[in-house]
């Protein structure tokens, strides 16, 4: 009999971390498909099942932040942050959540401790340099655009900003604006006008 409750609890179990990887699986295919909401109540359901899971907080996040939920994904990418502190994704996402509701300190301190750890992360520089530029410092802007050029020189879009962040602080920024439509990032025909002419 021992043996045979023995068996049964162990099969319990078994069932038990299929179903919580079976629903996160689910979630992440929702996730990849656009699906967001879907993809929350799957992951909802998966944190019942296992609540220091870093991997899920960090999905949901990813989710709300698809679904334009800044503040939700915020929760979501600190919690995971709180269960592994080492979580770089998590701090990326974070910084570019924070950016997107105009918190730039938050989101500056983000890309700073990812800047720490991955010095060569070429996003990092151009999302904080998209926050200078949101918050109108743009000669910082620029240093930034400018670290992520040298990191990766084909990033189209890092030349655009660059190229725009320049013009307005009275500094040519036509061959930034050219050099990023021959990199294929799409140059609005106004810009090139407005600034080349």
């Amino acid at each position: 009999m021992k043996l045979l409750l023995s068996f049964f609890f162990l099969l319990l179990i078994g069932i038990s971390a299929f179903s919580q990887n079976s629903i996160q699986s689910i979630g992440i295919d929702y996730l990849e498909n656009g699906k967001y909401r879907k993809a929350i109540k799957q992951f909802t359901k998966a944190l019942k099942f296992e609540k220091d899971s870093c991997e899920i907080y960090y999905n949901r996040g990813n989710a709300y932040f698809d679904l334009e939920k800044y503040s939700k994904a915020i929760i979501d990418y600190s919690n995971a942050i709180m269960i592994n502190a080492k979580y770089i994704d998590a701090y990326t996402n974070r910084g570019a959540a924070y950016g997107r509701l105009k918190m730039y300190f938050e989101a500056r301190n983000d890309y700073d401790l990812v800047l720490k750890v991955e010095p060569k992360n070429d996003v990092i520089y151009y999302n904080r340099g998209l926050d200078y530029y949101d918050a109108g410092e743009y000669q910082k802007a620029v240093d930034d655009f400018t670290s992520a050029i040298k990191i990766d020189p084909d990033f189209g879009n890092a030349f655009l900003n660059r190229g725009i962040a320049n013009y307005l602080l009275g500094i040519d920024g036509c061959a930034d604006l050219m050099e990023a439509k021959y990199l294929g990032a799409f140059v609005h025909p106004k810009a090139i006008e407005g600034i080349c002419n």
